[in-house]
Order: structure tokens, then sequence, then C-alpha cells
């Protein structure tokens, strides 16, 4: 099951939101995308799908991995799941997560290895609630 088939989650107040994540190949991506789906909380929220490299860089493929994300709690629990994958892959050093909120606006979080856990998880929550 797919994101496609959800397109969003749905807020009470009818609001949507999502998180995006690029990730430089396709292996890395379905890794992620797999990680997050046996988390549980995740399962059939997570999509992969590839897209254009950015304006001026020919040839390759970004591949992004969305999530739907139907609370500011989901939020931190996906910045910790990405941070565990991340501790766990020597050749992963940072990631960065879009999300976007309900209304449309977005915000960028750098989820690195070398960080703090707790206290990327406290500003995580932080953004979630402004």
């Amino acid at each position: 099951m797919s994101l496609s088939s959800y397109s969003r989650v749905s807020m009470p107040d009818g609001q949507v939101t999502q998180a995006t994540i690029r990730l430089a190949g396709e292996s890395d991506a379905y890794s992620l995308s797999e990680w997050l789906n046996r988390a549980g909380h995740f399962r059939g929220l997570v999509d992969v799908t590839s897209l254009p490299a950015d304006q001026g860089k020919t040839g390759a493929v970004a591949d992004t991995v969305t999530v739907a994300i139907a609370s500011g709690g989901m939020l931190a629990l996906l910045i910790s799941k990405i941070y565990d994958w991340i501790a766990m892959r020597p050749h992963t050093g940072s990631l960065k997560v879009t999300y976007t909120r309900p209304g449309g606006t977005s915000e960028e979080i750098k989820v690195d290895r070398a960080q703090d856990r707790a206290l990327l998880i406290d500003r995580v929550r932080r953004c979630a609630a402004s």
C-alpha cells in the first residue's frame, strides 16, 4: 500500500501534513522506507518516489521518501526513527527532512548522527507545535 493511495493524512480540522526525505539513491530510499514500515506506526503511510535531479544537474535522480504525519508527536517519532536508521549506517552522516505543515508552509530539519538525540527531538517537538 503506498502513500499515493492516501495522498496525505487529514487532520481533524481537515488540514494535511507530510514529511519528505530526499536521498541520494534508490537503495537508501527503499531501505529507509522498509525501516519505517517495520516501526509499525508508519505502516501504510510511507511512499518512495523518484524525482528528477535539481535544475542544472544532469542525469541524476534523487529518490524521495514521503511520510504522512498526523501529529507533531508522529513527527518527533519519525525523526527519532530516522536518527536510529542513520546511526546504523556508517556511510550515511545526515539527512534533511522537509516537514510540510497544514496550510502548506514547510520547515527543513537536519538529522545528523553527531547531534544529541534528546536535543534534536525536543527541537522537533517545538517546531511541530509552532
